[in-house]
């Protein structure tokens, strides 16, 4: 590394760690934490470490699996085949872009930073499209130029986002409105926050996080393998760091507050269980009255649109690398902000109850290959990744009919007495089975079918 790359190394990994932690901190794990802390009671530190762990953790496998395969999603998914490796690869970017990620940004900045900070009402029908054209503009406006995201999102986005979350967490701690509680009745703590921590996709989500990462470290000379390796990994430890210390105190704030929301009348419940959003919104507005709902909307719109901006850089991104350049960048981002303007409109619910059965059924199959690629050098086996994947996929697959159709619930039923079921891992222990199985099987040798080396040729 040169003298002038070494003086700069410091705050070059301090801000490129600010901008992913910024990508993976969006919506949903901005609502989770405060849900956990209510749930769990004294428990609360549990709760948030297995939430931690399945998120961050998860998210952590995939930064230093891509580092490993030289920031090629291709040298990652395809041990499985190149034309099942970019069926999976479009489904995954697909799902956590413009399907359902990236449009739920923008209404749940609508629903928990515009419309409790201004008072709009529910049945007003020219606020979501209006705000959904400006939201998507500014995403545009900042995702247009590629080599511009990770510096926007980590020197003038983030550092805001970090301040005013820790204003609202300070607040809880020095003037705590409530005492930690008893868990909410059935509340299984560990499995809750695996569940919550799982569901985020953060894991899939490091991916795509990390094409854009890894290119930004390029982009300040960081080229050879070694300095971008130890760049990248010291930016994904800033972003773990960060996201540990908002995650335990957003936990923390809902722990100390249980008693409070119990108490109160109108809490949303819907299923039976704690509106994520409603209770957020609660528990801002007892700790720092109508002024935190108001910072609370900064947060969530911060939160939101830096995950946006990521996802639609991202997707952006792939379809160029797809159409090996007939498809221009800049086109992408356009088409994405549109698309994802319309479905925000169309109502979430809808694409929610088509999208989620795709993300639960392709997220396990990302998972183990997140996984196995640290491994790469002790599985060699063609058979091993394919019959490993195959059987995550009819797992996964079982899960999701049956769990989808009433239909099918009786006959698939047997799907859920697999061991780590209440956790969301039924499929690990078939998974792990058949690949044992495929190591053992003859048959070619993992070189023999990549499409790229892992170890690269990147200059030490």
């Amino acid at each position: 590394m040169s003298n002038n790359l070494q003086k700069r190394s410091a705050s070059d990994f301090v801000f490129i760690g600010l901008a992913l932690f910024a990508m993976f901190f969006g919506a949903g794990n901005l609502i989770f934490p405060p849900d956990i802390g209510v749930r769990s009671g004294p428990d609360w530190f549990i709760g948030f470490l297995c939430f931690f762990i399945a998120d961050a953790g998860l998210a952590v496998i995939g930064m230093l699996s891509m580092v490993k395969a030289n920031g090629r999603i291709e040298n990652v998914t395809g041990v499985i085949g190149k034309t099942p490796s970019t069926i999976l690869a479009t489904a995954v970017i697909l799902c956590i872009g413009p399907g359902i990620a990236i449009p739920r940004t923008a209404t749940v900045t609508y629903g928990l930073g515009l419309a409790p900070v201004f008072n709009i009402a529910a049945d007003n029908k020219l606020a979501l499209p209006i705000f959904s054209v400006v939201f998507f503009l500014i995403v545009l406006a900042l995702t247009i130029k590629p080599t511009r995201v990770v510096d926007i999102v980590g020197k003038v986005l983030t550092p805001v986002l970090v301040v005013a979350l820790l204003i609202m967490i300070v607040i809880g701690f020095v003037s705590p409105k409530g005492s930690i509680s008893d868990p909410l009745p059935g509340t299984q703590t560990v499995q809750y926050g695996i569940l919550n921590g799982y569901q985020t996709m953060d894991g899939m989500a490091s991916l795509f996080f990390a094409i854009i990462v890894i290119s930004a470290v390029y982009a300040k000379g960081y080229t050879s393998r070694k300095d971008s390796t130890s760049m990248t990994i010291k930016a994904s430890v800033v972003a773990g760091i960060l996201l540990f210390i908002v995650y335990g105190g957003l936990a923390y704030l809902g722990a100390t507050t249980g008693t409070l929301w119990k108490s109160l009348v109108g809490i949303p419940v819907k299923s039976g269980g704690v509106d994520q959003a409603g209770l957020v919104i609660n528990i801002t507005n007892a700790l720092m009255g109508k002024a935190g709902v108001i910072v609370l909307g900064i947060v969530v719109a911060l939160a939101c649109l830096t995950t946006a901006i990521g996802l639609t850089s991202a997707t952006a991104e792939y379809f160029h690398k797809l159409s090996k350049g007939k498809l221009k960048y800049s086109h992408m981002v356009i088409a994405v902000c549109v698309f994802s303007a319309f479905i925000c409109n169309l109502g979430l619910a809808t694409i929610l109850k088509i999208a989620v059965p795709i993300l639960l059924l392709v997220y396990p199959i990302v998972v183990l290959l997140l996984v196995v690629t640290l491994f790469r050098r002790f599985i060699n086996k063609q058979w091993a990744y394919k019959l490993a994947a195959i059987a995550a996929l009819v797992v996964s697959a079982i899960t999701v009919l049956g769990d989808t159709f009433d239909s099918l619930k009786e006959s698939f039923a047997f799907i859920h007495k697999l061991p780590l079921d209440a956790y969301g891992f039924n499929w690990l222990i078939p998974t792990l089975i058949a690949l044992v199985i495929g190591m053992i099987i003859p048959g070619p040798k993992l070189n023999e079918m990549l499409p790229a080396e892992i170890e690269g040729s990147e200059s030490e």
